[in-house]
Protein backbone atom coordinates (compact mmCIF):
# COMPACT_ATOMS: atom_id res chain seq x y z
CA UNK A 1 0.00 0.00 0.00
CA UNK A 2 1.39 3.63 -1.06
CA UNK A 3 2.10 5.55 1.90
CA UNK A 4 0.18 8.43 2.89
CA UNK A 5 -0.57 11.61 4.78
CA UNK A 6 -5.06 12.01 5.19
CA UNK A 7 -6.12 15.35 5.95
CA UNK A 8 -6.98 14.29 9.55
CA UNK A 9 -2.92 13.69 10.04
CA UNK A 10 -1.96 16.50 7.86
CA UNK A 11 -3.77 18.96 10.49
CA UNK A 12 -1.80 16.77 13.57
CA UNK A 13 1.56 17.39 11.22
CA UNK A 14 0.53 21.16 11.05
CA UNK A 15 -0.61 22.08 14.68
CA UNK A 16 2.82 20.07 16.20
CA UNK A 17 5.11 21.57 13.63
CA UNK A 18 4.38 25.25 13.51
CA UNK A 19 5.13 25.28 16.97
CA UNK A 20 8.43 24.22 16.72
CA UNK A 21 11.59 25.46 14.76
CA UNK A 22 10.38 23.59 12.05
CA UNK A 23 8.82 24.10 8.98
CA UNK A 24 6.26 22.36 6.29
CA UNK A 25 5.97 22.85 2.51
CA UNK A 26 3.97 21.05 0.22
CA UNK A 27 5.47 18.05 -2.11
CA UNK A 28 7.78 19.95 -4.28
CA UNK A 29 6.95 23.63 -3.65
CA UNK A 30 7.99 26.69 -1.13
CA UNK A 31 7.25 26.54 2.40
CA UNK A 32 3.88 27.29 4.12
CA UNK A 33 4.24 31.26 5.61
CA UNK A 34 1.23 30.28 8.09
CA UNK A 35 -0.28 27.83 10.04
CA UNK A 36 -3.89 29.11 8.09
CA UNK A 37 -2.11 29.05 4.70
CA UNK A 38 -1.42 24.71 5.52
CA UNK A 39 -4.35 24.06 7.07
CA UNK A 40 -6.45 25.55 4.10
CA UNK A 41 -3.99 23.68 1.73
CA UNK A 42 -4.31 20.09 2.97
CA UNK A 43 -8.77 21.63 3.11
CA UNK A 44 -8.91 22.07 -0.75
CA UNK A 45 -8.84 19.96 -3.45
CA UNK A 46 -5.01 20.33 -4.13
CA UNK A 47 -3.99 18.21 -1.56
CA UNK A 48 -3.30 14.69 -2.39
CA UNK A 49 -2.36 12.40 0.56
CA UNK A 50 -0.13 10.17 -1.72
CA UNK A 51 1.75 13.44 -1.98
CA UNK A 52 1.99 14.16 1.90
CA UNK A 53 3.68 17.29 3.52
CA UNK A 54 7.35 17.56 3.32
CA UNK A 55 8.87 18.53 7.12
CA UNK A 56 12.12 21.11 6.39
CA UNK A 57 14.55 22.11 8.87
CA UNK A 58 17.78 24.14 8.90
CA UNK A 59 20.96 22.01 8.96
CA UNK A 60 24.17 22.14 11.19
CA UNK A 61 25.88 24.05 8.43
CA UNK A 62 23.36 26.66 9.15
CA UNK A 63 22.82 28.18 5.43
CA UNK A 64 20.62 25.15 3.93
CA UNK A 65 17.80 23.85 4.42
CA UNK A 66 16.64 19.94 4.08
CA UNK A 67 13.45 18.11 4.40
CA UNK A 68 11.74 14.60 4.98
CA UNK A 69 8.27 13.38 3.87
CA UNK A 70 5.76 12.94 6.75
CA UNK A 71 3.62 9.90 6.40
CA UNK A 72 1.07 8.53 9.36
CA UNK A 73 -0.53 4.78 8.87
CA UNK A 74 -2.70 5.25 11.73
CA UNK A 75 -0.04 3.98 13.93
CA UNK A 76 3.75 5.03 13.01
CA UNK A 77 4.50 8.05 11.67
CA UNK A 78 7.01 7.63 9.29
CA UNK A 79 9.92 10.47 8.08
CA UNK A 80 11.38 9.77 4.87
CA UNK A 81 14.56 11.45 2.69
CA UNK A 82 14.86 10.16 -0.71
CA UNK A 83 17.57 12.70 -1.54
CA UNK A 84 20.01 12.63 0.94
CA UNK A 85 21.29 8.77 1.08
CA UNK A 86 17.57 7.47 1.73
CA UNK A 87 17.35 8.60 5.55
CA UNK A 88 14.23 7.00 7.37
CA UNK A 89 13.05 7.14 10.67
CA UNK A 90 9.36 6.00 12.62
CA UNK A 91 8.00 6.78 15.63
CA UNK A 92 4.94 6.85 17.36
CA UNK A 93 4.41 10.49 17.67
CA UNK A 94 5.80 13.15 14.90
CA UNK A 95 8.45 14.21 17.65
CA UNK A 96 10.06 10.78 17.87
CA UNK A 97 10.05 10.32 14.51
CA UNK A 98 12.08 13.60 13.93
CA UNK A 99 13.69 13.01 17.36
CA UNK A 100 15.06 9.45 15.54
CA UNK A 101 15.66 10.88 12.26
CA UNK A 102 18.45 13.66 14.28
CA UNK A 103 19.72 11.13 16.23
CA UNK A 104 20.97 8.72 13.00
CA UNK A 105 22.87 11.13 11.75
CA UNK A 106 26.33 12.13 12.28
CA UNK A 107 25.92 14.78 14.69
CA UNK A 108 29.14 16.26 13.73
CA UNK A 109 28.07 16.25 10.05
CA UNK A 110 27.28 20.11 8.23
CA UNK A 111 24.16 18.67 6.94
CA UNK A 112 22.32 17.02 10.26
CA UNK A 113 19.45 18.38 10.83
CA UNK A 114 19.01 21.22 13.60
CA UNK A 115 17.96 19.78 17.19
CA UNK A 116 13.91 20.01 17.06
CA UNK A 117 12.99 22.89 19.70
CA UNK A 118 9.11 22.86 20.89
CA UNK A 119 7.35 26.13 21.94
CA UNK A 120 5.31 25.69 24.68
Amino acid sequence: MEKQLSVSAAKQLIEFIFNTNYRLAPDGDGLFATKEEAISFVESSEYNPCAPLNVCFDTKQGNYWDSVSATFDGDIWEMEDHSMGGAYASGKSIEDALTNLREQCDLDDDFCPVELSINL
